[in-house]
């Protein structure tokens, strides 16, 4: 199994103050269920819910709430217990929020390290503002955005990609089941674009799949720019029926690639299982990143879209970018 590291950008929401104006009463913020909601899609925060209250019942109505609501919390502490579960829950303070009332929320701060928001005499669309600030949404930021038309003997390649999306995507490569697979790692990857590849497809597939990496990969980089504010690090772990798939990403610069993955079968429908080794092989090296894959065997078909499926969902993590952030995620000073 390869290494992972627990390190996790983490969001600690009181119950009184965060999710509740007046606990007592059962008056619940403005906005704070479809703010969570759009948060927790983004997959990137992990939820913990500190229970501010010593009322069991309100506590379990919350949670009952947010459960219909599809929105679940990875723990729940108290304020007494908060600081013991820090060494379990290893947070990345560096991109973590803690949101509550003045009572609490400085001593959150001050245990976790992380950011503070206080909702103590903010108006009621002060959750949508958190999440222009913390999500992936517009707010002013450059556009993170690249257009490639490669053009060679063999084939002809258009990729125009926007990191910032939802996972919209056209694609079309003549190859059916390599669509499949290039559509999951743009939904997952929360990236909305077009990619077009005519490609010799009567000799073989390889040149068009080589190729598409290629511009997929040098599209990525471009559309990164300098690399600021991003989490540089991905990593997922996704389970498919039968299959198990491993995948972390390092946006670090240095192309490296690891592959242990062993297909139970050689062609998905039309398309060589073989290929993929090399597709992801060619984005490592365009994309200048180091990435590391693993599946257990099962099904060839489930190998192969937990693979894209985790790959795409390390990609979400590594590409995206802290809005507040305006560092380079290196002690060296360049990626």
């Amino acid at each position: 199994m390869m290494q992972r590291s627990m390190m996790q950008p983490t969001a600690f929401i009181t119950i009184q103050g965060g999710i509740l104006l007046d606990a007592q009463n059962n008056t619940w913020q403005r906005n704070v269920i479809v703010s969570l909601y759009e948060l927790q899609k983004l997959g990137i925060y992990r939820f913990i819910l500190v229970a501010n209250t010593e009322d069991g019942h309100v506590i379990d109505s919350v949670v009952e709430v947010m459960e219909r609501e599809s929105i679940a919390f990875d723990e729940i502490v108290t304020m007494q217990t908060l600081g013991e579960a820090l060494g379990a829950l290893q947070i990345d303070p560096e991109h973590s929020f803690a949101i509550g009332n003045n009572a609490d929320i400085g001593h959150i701060g001050k245990l976790t390290g992380c950011r503070t928001y206080t909702l103590d005499g903010q108006d009621s669309s002060f959750w949508k503002h958190i999440v222009r600030e913390l999500g992936d949404g517009e707010g002013g930021l450059t556009a993170r955005s690249a257009k490639i038309h490669r053009k060679t003997n063999e084939t002809s390649i258009l990729c125009d990609i926007d990191l910032d999306g939802t996972g919209k995507a056209e694609i079309s490569t003549g190859l059916p089941f390599f669509d499949h697979m290039l559509h999951q790692i743009f939904r997952h990857g929360h990236i909305d674009g077009r990619l077009e590849a005519q490609g010799d497809l009567a000799i073989d597939e390889h040149h068009t799949v080589e190729d598409v990496a290629i511009v997929l990969g040098t599209a990525i980089a471009r559309a990164l720019g300098d690399k600021r504010g991003i989490g540089r690090y991905g990593y997922y772990l996704l389970p498919m029926d039968d299959c198990l798939a491993e995948v972390a990403v390092d946006f670090s610069g240095r192309p490296w690639f690891v592959w242990d993955v062993a297909f139970s079968r050689d062609v998905v429908g039309t398309f060589p299982t073989e290929l993929l080794q090399h597709f992801f092989k060619s984005f490592s090296d365009e994309a200048k990143c180091n990435l590391h894959m693993k599946v257990n065997t099962g099904n060839a078909h489930h190998q192969a879209e937990a693979l894209c499926k985790a790959f795409g969902k390390a990609l979400c993590r590594a590409i995206f970018r802290y809005r507040w952030d305006t560092s380079l995620p290196s002690t060296k000073g360049v990626l």
